[in-house]
């Protein structure tokens, strides 16, 4: 179970009810999560078979290629690197990986060297790391192979600013956007404009070389080039775009100078732009998805029915303000599914999945699925049969050491008992403190290896 206080949680509620309405969809969020765990991902697209590596659908001949190198970033790359080397031990020459701080220790590599580094926020040994990858994609040749591991949160890193912009000018940078409201392909498009490396540009450094990038996606829709920013891809947006979305979330005036005048030189031109997808540098490059939320919400579905449970996928893709999805989820339940919650049937499990954003303007603590919970509890107390739960799969939920939440009549009743302002918690973007505060809510999982947005399930018990 990655859930690590699983039985804290079923172990306070009061009924049997309770208790089978906990379980079935921690268990649930365990089945989702271990769908998209990489060590479950890669054996089954990596494999050597008479004398060819296949990289699912592409094949390549071992006697043909000189040097495997094997580079990345993001909260999953780590797991990645873990499950490939052992395929391809005796074929890498070289790799290096960025990964987030302190998750160094679970992930066993003897060949490929894990860099860790800081996330959201990028770090000066984020940028050492994305500099010694450089170094070894310039080593490689035309007949060498370059396997890039990418997945969620290679955006922060994967550090290596332009040379006019200064490490504290981007971490505050990256901190305006996150509060800011962007949507994550919003903040993307923007970091691609302040880096050497991201939006495509990675590649180059790898020429002549054949790339072949893997990536596990934690962006909506699965768009290649705003997962970690696209490194390896090419990339459609602009510096007028870029520029657009710093006004919109009224971001532009607070930028330092340099990072102004970066953007104002690239709409002239004096700076080149991404390369864009008609470019010659793609032409040895290949592509995989190998894990989405997709994938995790069909494989919670499969449990789901297992379990005889009426199950239905309602969305991959959810966006939107936290506490106005969390409105909608109830609106939903109270118009399509409430004849559930009054007659004896098999329970109810609507599956979502995607990544809502929340526009801080208050000085608390939280993370999106908490704030979404939070929103949602309100109502609880007319669903008396509901429950709900929402998880971030890479197990951390904004700046908390929670991955989410679970909700239901039991925290309905410790919130009056406890005479908790849910409203005042939720304006003051406290969501992380109110449940503390409330108890046997929080989810606990620690970095979980992987990364495919936000999992919500709701229950009808």
């Amino acid at each position: 179970m990655i859930i690590k206080n699983y039985q804290s949680l079923i172990s306070r509620v009061t009924t049997d009810q309770e208790v089978f309405a906990r379980k079935s969809i921690l268990e649930l969020l365990d089945v989702g999560i271990n769908s998209v765990l990489p060590r479950n991902l890669i054996p089954k697209l990596v494999k050597l078979k008479n004398g060819n590596l296949y990289l699912q659908n592409y094949v390549f001949k071992l006697s043909q290629i000189n040097h495997i190198y094997v580079v990345g970033a993001g909260k999953a790359s780590g797991a990645m690197a873990e499950a490939l080397e052992p395929i391809l031990r005796l074929y890498i020459t070289e790799g290096l990986i960025n990964i987030p701080k302190g998750t160094k220790q679970r992930c066993k590599t003897q060949i490929i060297q894990l860099n860790e580094a800081n996330h959201p926020i990028p770090s000066e040994n984020g940028i050492k790391g994305t500099r010694k990858i450089v170094e070894i994609l310039k080593k490689a040749q035309e007949n060498d192979l370059i396997i890039s591991l990418i997945s969620g949160g290679g955006s922060a890193l994967l550090p290596l600013p332009t040379s006019s912009i200064g490490l504290d000018q981007l971490q505050a940078l990256n901190r305006t956007l996150i509060k800011s409201g962007a949507s994550i392909q919003e903040i993307n498009t923007v970091r691609k404009h302040c880096s050497q490396i991201k939006g495509g540009q990675m590649v180059k450094y790898g020429l002549p070389a054949t790339m072949v990038t893997l990536i596990i996606s934690d962006v909506i829709g699965n768009p290649i080039d705003s997962i970690a920013s696209g490194p390896t891809v090419p990339d459609p947006t602009t510096f007028d775009q870029a520029i657009r979305i710093l006004k919109k979330y009224d971001v532009w005036e607070t930028l330092a100078h340099s990072i102004r005048n970066h953007f104002k030189n690239g709409i002239k031109g004096n700076i080149p732009e991404t390369p864009k997808p008609s470019d010659e540098i793609f032409q040895k490059t290949h592509t995989i998805i190998i894990g989405d939320i997709k994938l995790a919400c069909e494989s919670i579905k499969k449990a789901a029915i297992q379990k005889e449970f009426q199950s239905k996928i309602y969305s991959y893709e959810i966006i939107g303000e936290a506490r106005d999805v969390g409105k909608n989820f109830i609106q939903i339940i109270k118009e399509k599914y409430s004849k559930s919650l009054d007659k004896e049937s098999p329970p109810v499990i609507l599956i979502t999945g995607g990544e809502t954003t929340v526009t801080v303007k208050g000085n608390g603590v939280g993370g999106r699925c908490q704030e979404l919970g939070l929103a949602i509890l309100s109502e609880l107390g007319d669903l008396p049969g509901m429950i709900f739960a929402a998880l971030g799969t890479d197990g951390i939920d904004g700046f908390t050491d929670a991955a989410g939440v679970i909700i239901d009549k039991q925290s309905v009743r410790l919130m009056n008992e406890k005479c908790l302002d849910h409203n005042k918690f939720l304006n003051n973007n406290d969501s992380y403190n109110f449940f503390k505060e409330l108890g046997d809510s929080l989810i606990f999982t620690g970095p979980t290896g992987t990364n495919v947005n936000d999992l919500m399930l709701i229950g009808i018990f």
